[in-house]
């Protein structure tokens, strides 16, 4: 069995790896309010995290999801989180992440009304791309997502030294962090790992920065992705 590390902004540990949280998830008042105020009648909503659903749920504004005439997610984890929320039978395309999402609703040819609840790191580019498209698109900020000053010196030193066969990355942002923490420009300065993400979005443009091809397992799941990582190489 091989180590895993896995980094992630902010969530729950992942069975089979070791967790290393790289942000401090602060819930945004105004987008918090801007989500429980907008009118789900007839309108779309986009979901791209399990942490909106989880922020809006602690914060009581999740009460209205289930009205939605649509649910589109980014991905398996997000889908099951919002089902637990009341959500029935969100939609999770294929390929995972924002291009399967605005890929969906062009195969539909969907319009009107969106509500896309965000983190405060969110790419502009798709919700752009909707406005472009003609959709009244909603995109509040609904949690920040802020970095810690330091992290673990006893998980970045034993990853300095090697102990490590395999890093997941939950998100760009928390190897940002991460790589800041270490010192380190990109893959070059890093001990010889496999590198994992969970959807082909985040691959390429992990490979847009000079990473290795990483693993991306069949299903957007954090728990297949350690699993795959956790095997031997040649498996």
């Amino acid at each position: 069995m091989r180590r895993v590390l896995l980094l992630r902004p902010g969530g729950e540990p992942v069975p089979g790896a070791d967790l290393l949280v790289t942000h401090r998830i602060a819930p945004a008042p105004f987008g918090i309010a801007a989500t429980r105020t907008f009118d789900p009648e007839g309108a779309i909503l986009v979901v791209s995290s399990r942490t909106t659903v989880d922020v809006l749920s602690a914060a009581g504004a999740a009460g209205r999801l289930p009205s939605f005439r649509l649910v589109l997610t980014a991905g398996a984890g997000t889908a099951k989180a919002l089902e637990e929320s009341g959500v029935k039978d969100p939609v999770t395309p294929t390929p995972p992440g924002a291009v399967g999402i605005l890929s969906e609703l062009a195969r539909r040819g969907e319009s009107g009304r969106l509500l896309w609840p965000r983190g405060s790191d969110a790419d502009d580019a798709a919700v752009d791309e909707l406005l472009g498209r003609g959709f009244d698109v909603t995109a509040p900020v609904v949690y920040l997502k802020e970095p810690f000053p330091s992290l673990d010196g006893d998980v970045l030193r034993a990853f300095r030294a090697g102990e490590y066969d395999a890093l997941a990355i939950g998100s760009l942002a928390a190897l940002d962090v991460f790589l800041d923490a270490l010192g380190a420009d990109g893959p070059a300065d890093l001990p010889p790992v496999r590198f994992g993400v969970v959807g082909p979005e985040t691959a390429r443009l992990l490979v847009a920065r000079g990473f290795p091809e990483p693993v991306v397992p069949k299903r957007p799941l954090l728990t297949d992705l350690i699993a795959l990582l956790a095997l031997p190489k040649e498996a």
